[in-house]
């Protein structure tokens, strides 16, 4: 992410995070005003399950949420695994040619490669690079030309187009990945929960000021991590990044052997 990025990111987090605790500012403060106040002393019978139940509530689907964000990271990487295996399966193929069938083969893979592992700060922000959409092309056209595929045995040319479709589907799901940020109706729907348990902390500690403030801010505290744990990993390319260090390490195989 660029400097701007990485800034408009803190910057977000750090409000979320204040806003929990503002939620608890201002549920204690409307709680002790004076007409809410007084009609809320004849509310002292809540029930402690109460915020069991809606703590349980908020953790379980707090759960859930954060498995879904988790589960985008873990495609995204099992995809980028794909992605260089497909690679290194269109470059053993070459390998195995003679010099002046498989270099033009190399040259496009290694183009495309290079192109890819410079294309990863744009996934930061859900873009892609129109240079390595052509060199993926580029490869395409040699790996499926006549030139080549004239002088490759069946086995051969399935091997390749069998690896050149992974790379190409892997790249596609990767970048549809690279634009998931969360769905904006279940980060509400976490917060309604949160300032709902916080409530319910509130009601069951009306008789005593200073347990109810410090439960609620212990409350407060475990919804802030939790709402920090999901929202640092709510896209696999930004502040966790996954690394395309499994496809940059084929840059390394620039030529045939014996060139």
């Amino acid at each position: 992410m660029t400097f701007a990025q990485q800034l408009s990111y803190i910057v977000l987090l750090i409000l979320g995070i204040l806003a929990t605790y503002a939620t608890v500012g201002v549920i204690y403060w409307l709680i002790h005003s004076h007409r809410l106040g007084e009609a809320l002393k004849q509310l002292t019978n809540f029930s402690p399950q109460l915020v069991a139940t809606l703590g349980l509530l908020f953790g379980l689907y707090m759960a859930f949420f954060a498995n879904d964000i988790w589960s985008i990271r873990d495609r995204a990487q099992t995809m980028i695994l794909q992605e260089a295996d497909g690679l290194r399966g269109v470059l053993n193929v070459a390998e195995s040619l003679p010099p002046d069938v498989g270099a033009p083969l190399v040259a496009a893979a290694q183009g495309y490669i290079e192109a890819t592992v410079r294309e990863w700060p744009l996934l930061a922000q859900g873009q892609s690079s129109p240079r390595a959409h052509e060199l993926l092309r580029r490869l395409n056209v040699v790996a499926m030309g006549e030139p080549l595929t004239a002088r490759l045995n069946f086995g051969a040319q399935y091997a390749v187009a069998h690896n050149l479709e992974k790379v190409q589907s892997a790249r596609y799901y990767r970048l549809a990945l690279s634009q998931k940020r969360g769905d904006p109706l279940k980060w509400f729907a976490v917060a309604c929960l949160g300032t709902l348990t916080l409530l319910s902390v509130a009601l069951v500690h009306l008789d005593n000021h200073r347990s109810q403030l410090a439960a609620m801010l212990i409350y407060a505290s475990a919804i802030s991590v939790g709402f920090t744990a999901a929202y640092l990993e709510r896209s696999p390319f930004q502040a966790f990044v996954v690394s395309p260090r499994p496809i940059a390490e084929l840059a390394d195989r620039a030529a045939l052997p014996d060139l």
